[in-house]
């Protein structure tokens, strides 16, 4: 786990990022959302109409599309994971870790946690298995040490000009992992999502009454990020999950 997107823990084992948060959020009773490392499997067509771009054409090619995506960025969204769950989940396989080829670049591979079924789904429309770790060579070249004499002289302020390190480079990409494309329809290329984060509708007079009884602003009602109940999400003292999923958590 690490708070830091640009970590090198990122695609070189399984892995998953939460907000980089002070001690006094990580023992709160609040849940820790993951904002990394866990992704659900798309299926869609290539068609005008789609919400998708094509990914190889950047327009639509009338073909099928399979991917990895973030859960906000799913159709329709899934809901967010959270830590304690994930570990929960990961341990009774409902979770499992999966280590996937970048099509355009096979030296490049990404780790991500997905649901057991959505891996196993994957592995039958690409026919693709993880493989070991030796198949792929290492993102980095290897650090290699040449002895030289030892120079101790300084050279602060002579030098032409000044020098600056880049920083990190973010590790963590938005962007789908995994694309495959299919001529042909695979079977059942379409389901609803598993664990859906929307909010169902409210009316103008049930939202008020769910404000005043939360004691906030009808503006500041939205879903929880674990099971899309209304409760007082945004604004000061708000939380992401509401008070029973946040138990369910602790009591696990």
């Amino acid at each position: 786990m690490t708070g830091d997107a640009s970590s090198e823990i990122i695609d070189r084992a399984p892995w998953a990022r939460v907000d980089d948060v002070p001690w006094q959020r990580i023992v709160s009773p609040l849940a820790m959302i993951l904002r990394g490392g866990v992704r659900h499997l798309q299926i869609w067509k290539c068609t005008a109409s789609s919400e998708r771009s094509c990914p190889e054409t950047g327009s639509h090619c009338d073909k099928f599309h399979s991917g990895w995506f973030l859960p906000a960025l799913c159709v329709p969204q899934e809901r967010a994971t959270a830590l304690d769950e994930l570990v929960v989940t990961s341990a009774d396989g409902e979770h499992v870790a999966v280590r996937v080829r970048d099509t355009q670049d096979p030296r490049r591979a990404s780790y991500l946690w997905a649901l057991a079924e959505d891996v196993q789904r994957w592995r039958d429309l690409t026919d693709d298995g993880e493989g070991e770790p030796e198949d792929l060579p290492a993102d980095d070249e290897p650090v290699t040490y040449t002895e030289e004499e030892l120079d101790s002289s300084c050279r602060y302020g002579n030098q032409d000009r000044q020098y600056f390190s880049d920083p990190r480079p973010r590790r963590d990409m938005m962007s789908a992992t995994g694309l495959h494309t299919f001529d042909t329809a695979p079977d059942h290329p379409y389901r609803a999502p598993r664990r859906p984060v929307q909010m169902r509708r409210l009316s103008t007079r049930e939202r008020a009454v769910i404000a005043d009884e939360l004691g906030c602003p009808v503006w500041e009602i939205g879903p929880c990020a674990l099971c899309a109940e209304p409760i007082h999400r945004y604004g000061r003292s708000s939380g992401l999950a509401c008070v029973s999923c946040r138990a369910t958590t602790l009591s696990r």
